[in-house]
């Protein structure tokens, strides 16, 4: 495994909150109703919703300002009693595997198992992320495309894996979030005013996803996932992650492109084209008249972490693969992603990835897999902002509700992950005497419900914010 000194700029930021200073919305990372008086669906949702508080809302300060590496390393083997103390506790399962790792030099302080791979759940989001961002860098757009047939008066919206468009016109960077970046409404302005169309007043829309050949639900998803709003097909074209409407759990568009053809052809009408029929169909024969670029992918990443979405996961480990030159399929995302990880210098023996949210339960990470990501990260010039897309806990993200005013607040960044039996927990913690670890706690073999793994994971991440550990 990957235990070099990471010499690279720190770049993770630190909140400093104060009471009542963010107000925050209802936890959807276990069943839903233990935060919330909603009613519990089964099985629980497999992540969080994000918090309402924007990132430009929220005071940051560089951790490299803060802290230094004369800062002093935890002791390593009261670290080590405190992680054996969550191995042995009654309220995780089977198996419990750890590792905690310092920032700045790679030095693995404590574990367990730490090369063990077992199940990682929505923490495998930290590794599609980080491979994306090696490979294309946080600048990557992708562009959805209107192509035009004058022989047959076809338009042709063509998907290029921007999952996130808005039905009408796109913000454009206005606020800190991927979702609307870019819009429907746009491309069908862009279209008619485009000189080919002088003097058209009728055409038929053709939708052409076929770069994202499928399967759409990647198979090793279970059943309820698109049935319940966990999760829409993966189609590279899609209006607000195919949700047809604005609630958490929305149901989604069996068909995400076509939905969004149909969007499409709405703004089109609205400037005054007869659109007749929307179908899908071949982009073949047509040149471009209009196009649109996604938000970079910087923000996208942070979208996924934040939202924990397991569709635009698996959107952006398909987008991976396509620029990496492997099929836009499960597989062919995988097999891009554990390429692009070995590329940047981590071991990847023994890591077994399915998809790219973490829904699978035959992924298989370890907890060094996972904090040597992170490691390779602030190496890399296109994945060093990770740690800044992380939540920061107690205020956004999968994490906000959960440490709202206790000491982790502001002191760590972290991805969580559950699915049934399973809870996991990777991300960096700032000890009280000023040093940034890395960690990763993946746990599984528990009986369904989150509450009794979680509040170990806890104890042992306030204990390590507590540390002076001397």
């Amino acid at each position: 495994m990957r235990h070099k000194a990471a010499t690279a700029a720190v770049t993770v930021g630190m909140v400093l909150v104060g009471a009542g200073a963010y107000a925050i919305a209802d936890a959807y990372d276990v069943v839903p109703g233990w935060i919330t008086a909603e009613p519990v669906p089964q099985p629980p949702a497999p992540f969080l919703a994000h918090l309402s508080v924007a990132s430009a809302d929220v005071p940051r300060t560089p951790v490299a300002s803060l802290a230094s590496a004369e800062a002093p390393l935890p002791n390593a083997a009261v670290v080590q009693a405190l992680v054996q103390k969550l191995r042995d506790d009654p309220r995780t399962g089977r198996s419990v595997n750890v590792a905690i790792v310092d920032v700045l030099t790679g030095e693995l302080i404590a574990g367990i198992d730490a090369a063990e791979t077992q199940v990682p759940a929505s923490t495998t989001k930290t590794i599609t992320a980080v491979a994306a961002l090696g490979a294309l860098g946080p600048d990557f757009t992708t562009r959805t495309t209107v192509l035009w047939d004058p022989a047959t008066a076809r338009l042709t919206l063509v998907a290029g894996g921007d999952m996130m468009l808005a039905a009408g016109a796109g913000h454009h960077g206005e606020r800190r979030d991927a979702n609307g970046w870019a819009g429907l409404g746009d491309l069908a302005e862009a279209v008619v005013a485009a000189s080919a169309l002088e003097g058209v007043t009728t055409v038929t829309v053709v939708v052409d996803d076929s770069a994202f050949p499928g399967p759409r639900i990647n198979p090793e998803w279970p059943d309820y996932a698109p049935r319940m709003g966990y999760a829409a097909g993966v189609t590279g074209l899609a209006v607000n992650v195919a949700k047809m409407t604005d609630e958490l759990y929305a149901q989604r568009h069996a068909d995400p492109s076509l939905a969004a053809g149909n969007d499409f052809a709405v703004a089109l009408r609205s400037h005054g084209l007869t659109v007749t029929q929307v179908t899908r169909g071949s982009s073949r024969g047509g040149t471009e008249i209009a196009g649109v670029e996604s938000a970079p992918l910087s923000l996208v990443a942070e979208n996924l972490l934040w939202y924990s979405d397991n569709t635009i996961a698996e959107n952006v480990a398909r987008v991976l693969a396509i620029e990496t030159g492997h099929a836009a399929t499960p597989t062919g995302a995988a097999q891009a992603t554990i390429a692009q990880l070995a590329q940047m210098g981590i071991d990847v023996e023994g890591l077994r990835l399915y998809d790219g949210a973490g829904f699978s339960s035959r992924n298989r990470i370890s907890p060094l897999h996972l904090t040597d990501t992170m490691l390779a990260a602030l190496e890399d010039p296109g994945a060093r902002g990770l740690f800044d897309f992380l939540p920061v806990a107690g205020v956004e993200g999968t994490v906000g509700e959960r440490y709202w005013n206790t000491d982790a607040a502001g002191m760590v960044r972290a991805k969580t992950g559950s699915l049934t039996g399973v809870t996991a927990l990777a991300g960096t913690v700032m000890t009280a005497d000023g040093r940034l670890l890395a960690f990763a706690f993946l746990a599984d073999g528990m009986p369904a419900g989150q509450e009794r793994p979680r509040a170990a994971f806890d104890d042992l991440l306030f204990a390590l914010v507590a540390c002076g550990c001397q």
